[in-house]
């Protein structure tokens, strides 16, 4: 259980200091609004299916090429090993789809310019369905994290308790964060 714990911290901080990242970058503004970043033509064909995919969200070179450098990055280990299996990369893809919700949200939490009241359909254009009070993006995050730990936890059910464990602790380190960090600066 302990290496469950410090990994939930080590995968949580990451997500912070990159929320953190992305807040000096972005400052105030969300989705790269006032970036000096690549916007492809709208007719292009890998737009179109974007825009599908994301709900509309703008196609921007700062999010397609930091999402790619991720995911390079969180498939590093399979590369410096040499070693592969499928239980491994379903694993790592339901962590990478849990990092991205969290530092997204982490982002609004962190950001020095946005408060918590910020956090609605009103201020947050970028994402355009809401549910639970969240971005519908969040429940399709969560969802298919679970989806994807599905064949693992059918293989062996130790997979379940860990991704209960990495779930609730983000959530709870989250909700410390929420209530520690606007207090820090």
């Amino acid at each position: 259980m302990g290496m469950f714990i410090f990994e939930v911290i080590y995968f949580f901080s990451l997500a912070m200091v990159l929320a953190v990242l992305e807040i000096q970058i972005e400052g105030p503004d969300g989705w790269a609004k006032n970036l000096p970043t690549w916007r492809p033509s709208r007719n292009r064909w890998f737009v179109k299916l974007f825009k599908k995919i994301s709900q509309d969200k703008e196609f921007t070179g700062y999010h397609f090429f930091l999402s790619i450098f991720l995911l390079l990055m969180v498939h590093l280990p399979f590369v410096w090993t040499g070693t592969w299996s499928v239980e491994a990369e379903l694993e790592l893809l339901a962590f990478y789809v849990v990092f991205v919700v969290t530092w997204d949200f982490l982002w609004f939490v962190l950001n020095p310019h946005r408060s918590l009241r910020d956090f609605n359909p009103q201020n947050v254009w970028w994402h355009k369905r809401w549910a639970l009070g969240m971005p519908v993006d969040y429940l399709y995050g969560f969802l298919l994290s679970v989806l994807l730990f599905v064949p693992l936890i059918i293989n062996d059910a130790g997979n379940f308790i860990y991704l209960v464990v990495l779930l609730a602790g983000n959530m709870i380190l989250t909700v410390i964060t929420v209530l520690l960090y606007p207090k820090a600066y």
